[in-house]
């Protein structure tokens, strides 16, 4: 018979995503099958044909499939006889014109070939078929239709044509069913899913299609032939999945997916794949297009199943319970010997014999090991039996041990394709539940090792939560030994979590003397709302291309551990090379109306014994109930030298209705690629984190401008002189100051702005924003002068000014001070005389 074409054009019969009406499928469909959903341009819209009077055509279904003797092109039309009479369909004929020229005459499938006539008051379907040569498209195909007419030249009268428009696609849509007739059922189908397994270096894919019998007897025999394209053209044959529990049949008003298979080449693109189903004409023995699909976005299914998990199976339409139910493993001499129980229950109504499974235990490095599965060969379990069967293993010690799967496979068969069914975990640890400052003993190819879990602090991180595991690993050797690159592996409960780990060690130079011990921290990031009762971490050396296992920690203890710091009280941050005292120098409130501004500012003291980066502080505002507002942290990027100081300033806009005086900071060390943060640097998580307790400050302005603070400058308006002369519209005002600025401490850029008003007599005022430094210099006995011009001016007698001193951070003000000066009234010298 025809083979199918491997190229591009094969199935990708039209690059639009649009669809005729759903009521009519391939060339076996009926007119009366229920409509679905797909959009677009449908043939209902071509109209109708009138043959003569009463009775009409209309064409339902355009399929195509190319072949290598000539692409095959099928059209069914619905002829309706509205008369009292018979209609002879030998009276008709139809021709189809391809968009090329080419002009070939229609005949009816051998499915058709019954229908000889249209009885009266009747619709008769009839389905048609061309070899088109090497015509692909369908979009400007034209069907004619035509009658006897010997009055004519050439005996014949053309009664009309229908044109395929460019927006007709028989390809259906993703998400979109087709209704097809198959064995005389009406039947809706739907391209459901499109799983790629990967099993023994080969790649087999599986296609599941939803079958939903609409008709009144079971459907038995699908009669389909499905072929999976790619993207790229490449075509290949699939199968009806025959793996244990596959059912076929679908019984009136069910709605079953049933899945095909197929192998093809690693090196074939997953992603736009479609699926063709034909039904062979073996009168004729040619291949007839049915429906062609745009299948979903290729999956992986994980098929990997966690210790101690029950994992569900179909059997002959029964399921059955499987589970990996303990482990047990002995060395002998260079092999380790596996005792495992593997427990089977059936949870049907009728009895299911297991098919004679294949048993293999597989290790991360690659290699697979037989296992003794006999008793899986004649094993039949009765409703709601259940049996525990002991299985044997020897694996060499030479493998990860802590990676083991127990994997379940289909038994194979002549020209079956074998897929794994499942990946039980084999549970194995050499340690225990760690606790708290419980130290237990590691022995690794760098030596011996006492390891101690210290703490875990889980904290924000933009919007996930971060964890923070500190272990301290102390050298129990009689020499010294170098820790070597570590990378975290870390499980939370069963979820991989390790994308986002990072491991940092307390001093970049770990070489630990005998009994020296050296923190490491590991950290990683999870969903702020996930919560997991156990953890594993998992320090790992990469050696070669071999990665190796340094130490595991297995814990349930997983509370937040925060150290809390009362206001105004000194803390440590304790890191080789950072060593710092940090205090607290003050915190208030910039008001706002929809939210405040808290402000922090820190004193932070090198106590390292020379020139020292500082760590990177991140900050994040807590409230009582657990909500927190990320901060923004500025500091000196200069490093400070023995005992010198720097001014940390923390800042994060909070809603109005939260109480400032309710929130403590939680403060620390930005890590980012395995080690500390310097000032500037943009870390990607942060470390040895405490709770600092706030003392808010909330003074109220000064009564005077003298010793006005705003660290680290100090201003004092000694004395202002407001001048108004009669007549003139200009108020004038000259300020004598005196400005310090202190260089006890490094800073990072200055982000506060004087802000100076003044208000006139009449109650008007004017703002000006002054930097330090530019419009106000530092020094003694300086000048400012201010200018306000108002016509209110020229009839003004005395009065006073007021002077306002704001400090504005970030758009938002805070008034510091305000003072009251008299207003000089002056005459022209002609008004005195």
């Amino acid at each position: 018979m025809n083979k199918l074409r491997t190229t591009g054009a094969a199935i990708l019969l039209c690059t639009t995503l649009f669809i005729q009406t759903a009521g009519y499928g391939g060339y076996t469909t009926t007119a009366s099958a229920a409509p679905t959903a797909p959009q677009g341009f449908t043939l209902d819209q071509l109209g109708t044909i009138a043959l003569k009077n009463g009775v009409s055509v209309k064409l339902t279904d355009v399929n195509l499939m190319e072949q290598d003797n000539g692409n095959i092109l099928t059209y069914s039309l619905s002829y309706t006889n509205g008369t009292n009479n018979s209609v002879l369909l030998k009276d008709y004929f139809n021709k189809v014109t391809t968009p090329g020229g080419t002009v070939v005459q229609g005949n009816t499938v051998t499915s058709s070939t019954y229908a000889k006539s249209i009885p009266a008051k009747s619709t008769q379907n009839v389905t048609y078929y061309v070899n088109i040569g090497k015509a692909n498209k369908i979009n400007g195909m034209k069907i004619s239709l035509y009658t006897w007419d010997f009055n004519s030249a050439d005996f014949r009268r053309q009664l009309g044509t229908f044109t395929v428009p460019a927006a007709y696609s028989i390809i259906v849509p993703q998400d979109q069913s087709k209704n097809l007739t198959l064995n005389n059922q009406p039947v809706s189908t739907k391209a459901e899913s499109l799983q790629i397994y990967k099993y023994n270096g080969k790649v087999y894919a599986k296609v599941g299609i939803s079958f939903s019998n609409l008709g009144t007897k079971a459907l038995e025999d699908l009669n389909l032939k499905g072929y999976l394209a790619s993207a790229g053209g490449s075509i290949f044959k699939l199968s009806l999945d025959d793996t244990a529990g596959a059912n076929h049949k679908v019984q009136p008003k069910e709605k079953k997916t049933i899945f095909f298979l197929t192998e093809m080449p690693s090196y074939i693109k997953t992603d736009k794949m479609r699926l063709q189903f034909s039904q062979e004409d073996s009168a004729l023995k040619i291949e007839l297009p049915v429906a062609s699909y745009n299948l979903p976005a290729a999956t992986t299914p994980n098929l990997v199943v966690p210790s101690t998990v029950v994992k569900k199976i179909l059997i002959s339409n029964n399921t059955v319970e499987t589970e990996l139910k303990s482990a047990k493993v002995a060395a002998s001499g260079n092999s380790a010997k596996w005792a495992l129980k593997f427990r089977v229950k059936n949870s049907g109504n009728k009895s299911v014999t297991l098919p004679a499974y294949k048993l293999e235990v597989k290790a991360s490095e690659g290699f697979s090991f037989p296992v003794d599965s006999k008793a899986f060969a004649s094993l039949t379990l009765k409703p709601l039996e259940e049996k525990t069967i002991d299985l044997t293993a020897e694996v060499p010690l030479s493998v990860d041990q802590a990676k083991l799967q127990l994997q379940l496979v289909e038994p194979a068969a002549e020209g079956k394709i074998i897929f794994p069914t499942a990946y039980y975990q084999i549970p194995y640890s050499l340690q225990s539940n760690q606790w708290q400052d419980s130290e237990y003993m590691v022995d690794n190819n760098h030596g011996k090792f006492g390891v101690k879990f210290v703490n875990i602090q889980r904290l924000p991180w933009l919007d996930k939560d971060q964890m923070v595991v500190k272990i301290n690993i102390r050298n129990l050797q009689p020499t010294s030994v170098q820790l070597p690159t570590l990378k975290g592996i870390v499980m939370a409960e069963d979820n991989n979590v390790s994308g986002t780990s990072q491991v940092v060690t307390e001093d970049t130079q770990t070489i630990l003397a005998p009994n020296e011990t050296v923190a490491v921290y590991v950290l990683f990031t999870v969903p702020y709302a996930y919560t997991f009762n156990h953890l594993k971490i998992e320090l790992q050396e990469t050696v070669g291309e071999e990665k190796e296992n340094f130490l595991t920690l297995n814990t349930t203890q997983l509370y937040n551990q925060v150290k809390e710091i009362e206001p105004l009280s000194p803390f440590k941050l304790e890191l080789v090379g950072k060593k710092a005292e940090v205090v607290e120098l003050l915190t208030t409130v910039y008001p706002g109306t929809g939210s405040n501004i808290m402000y922090t500012e820190l004193v932070m003291t090198n106590e390292e014994k020379r020139r020292a980066d500082q760590a990177q502080l991140v900050a994040y505002y807590k409230t009582q109930d657990n909500y927190y507002y990320e901060a923004k942290v500025s500091q000196s990027e200069t490093p400070p030298g023995p005992n010198g100081k720097s001014l940390v300033t923390v800042w994060s806009k909070i809603p109005a209705n939260v109480d400032p005086s309710k929130l403590v900071l939680y403060l620390g060390e930005g890590v980012a690629d395995g080690k500390l943060t310097s000032p500037g640097g943009k870390p990607t998580g942060f470390i040895n984190t405490v709770s600092l307790g706030l003392n808010m400050v909330t003074e109220e302005p000064q009564n005077n401008l003298l010793g006005i603070n705003m660290s680290p400058y100090t201003l004092s308006i000694t004395d202002a002189n407001a001048t108004v002369t009669v007549g003139s519209d200009t108020l004038n005002a000259v300020l004598n100051y005196n400005l310090e600025v202190s260089n006890l401490y490094e800073a990072g850029p200055y982000e506060h702005k004087l802000v100076l008003e003044l208000v006139d007599p009449l109650g008007q005022s004017m703002s000006q924003t002054l930097n330090f430094g530019t419009d106000l210099q530092v020094g003694s006995f300086k000048r400012y002068a201010m200018t306000l011009t108002s016509n209110g001016y020229k009839t003004l007698d005395g009065g006073a000014i007021r002077l306002n001193v704001y400090d504005e951070f970030q758009g938002q003000r805070k008034l510091l001070a305000t003072q009251t000066y008299k207003l000089t009234t002056l005459r022209k010298k002609t008004d005195q005389l």
